[in-house]
């Protein structure tokens, strides 16, 4: 009877320690269980590639050289009749498999295309002087727009429905899901993308959710604003509390794409590892862009949904200290600078990379390291090289 009470108890103990209830700083809960995979492969992922490859014959020169997973993207975005493009997977995904190349599926949530801007223009990310923006903003649209949410879900609905009919989903090992965290409030770097409708109106009920009345946040913002529909996101940064509320709403913001998103694989799959890019950038920067990598990879980790990090490794942009806050969250850091970098580039990303403590390299796309006939190109043999090196744990 003892026993059985302690195992009972042992039982309790490890179901609350893996249940984790988010709440979504938009105001959406998540109550979910989750458990933390320990699976032994993914220490094994160090050098990663991505792209549409181009040609076959470069999956087998790339797993010859060492390359351990391929980030395969799709687009979740259909065309103007309703139909979403499977070709690279369907061609890809088995043959990486076949060739002992790890099957990352990269959501590649960017690359909006034209019907949707002409049918939702509200939706390009805004400054406050109204300034429009219609590169990278096009690129990702707002992530505070609700059929940007809903579009991406049904992307993702349809591309795993596509792998089960051709039963392809044997093949996917992991999952990475493009979000704003380095995307769609990234660039420029130089003001708050938070003055889109949506933005606007999500913010106003942010701050209403944490004073509840007017003059509550009038007495801790020293301001005189009658209602909070005369509260609007601060234009640049400053030391400021309105800017520090609006920080952490533009962060939580993104945080709640990866977890809304995220809920949508686990409706479909359980990938053995998921993988997210979290870059970091210049401090003066970094809060117009939103990226704070240990901020998202603890939040994920803790709901056991964030094995490897794809992060940066760009001079002055982040610290040894911070790709070991990475780590000790338990997470596989993966470096990375440039996707097609040049030889003497990725000689130097590959040493930066090592300097730092990284685990890892992104190497860039396959059609950099590889011609159509396979063979390795001159960034090809460097990489090679440095692979080698870094397996026989030398420095590249």
């Amino acid at each position: 009877m003892i026993v059985l009470l302690v195992i009972i108890s042992v039982l309790t103990d490890w179901f609350n320690y893996f249940s984790y209830n988010v709440i979504g700083q938009s105001g959406i809960k998540h109550n979910t269980i989750y458990f933390y995979r320990k699976d032994g492969w993914i220490k094994n992922i160090r050098f990663v590639s991505w792209g549409g490859i181009g040609n076959p014959k470069r999956v087998w020169t790339a797993a010859k050289i060492g390359i351990d997973a391929h980030r395969l993207p799709f687009i979740p975005w259909p065309d103007e009749n309703g139909n979403y493009n499977f070709e690279i997977i369907d061609k890809y995904l088995p043959l990486l498999h076949k060739a002992g190349i790890k099957v990352i599926i990269s959501f590649y949530s960017h690359g909006i295309p034209d019907w949707f801007w002409e049918k939702y223009p509200e939706a390009i990310p805004k400054t406050a002087d109204d300034k429009i923006n219609q590169i990278w903003g096009r690129w990702g649209g707002s992530p505070w727009h609700p059929v940007v949410r809903e579009e991406l879900k049904k992307g993702i609905n349809a591309l795993f429905k596509h792998l089960r009919e051709r039963d392809l989903l044997k093949y996917v090992n992991g999952v990475d899901i493009g979000v704003g965290m380095e995307g769609i409030l990234s660039y420029p770097w130089d003001a708050f993308w938070g003055f889109d409708p949506y933005a606007i109106g999500a913010y106003q009920q942010y701050i209403q959710s944490h004073y509840s009345d007017i003059e509550k946040l009038n007495y801790a913002w020293g301001t005189n604003y009658k209602s909070f529909n005369e509260v609007f996101p601060p234009p640049y940064w400053e030391d400021t509390l309105n800017c520090k509320t609006f920080v952490e709403f533009y962060r939580g913001t993104l945080l709640d794409m990866s977890i809304i998103l995220s809920d949508e694989v686990s409706k479909n799959f359980n990938p053995s590892m998921w993988y997210w890019l979290a870059h970091f950038i210049r401090d003066s920067e970094r809060p117009y862009t939103a990226r704070y990598p240990v901020f998202y990879m603890s939040c994920l980790r803790n709901i056991g949904r964030a094995d490897i990090v794809q992060t940066s490794i760009v001079p002055g942009w982040q610290t040894k200290e911070e790709i070991q806050q990475l780590q000790k969250l338990g997470l596989q850091v993966i470096g990375e600078w440039l996707i097609n970098p040049n030889p003497e580039q990725q000689l130097q990303q590959a040493q930066m990379a090592w300097d730092l403590g990284c685990d890892g390299l992104f190497v860039g796309t396959l059609e950099n390291l590889l011609n159509e006939q396979g063979e390795l190109t001159e960034t090809g043999i460097v990489t090679a090289e440095i692979i080698k090196r870094w397996k026989t744990n030398k420095r590249p």
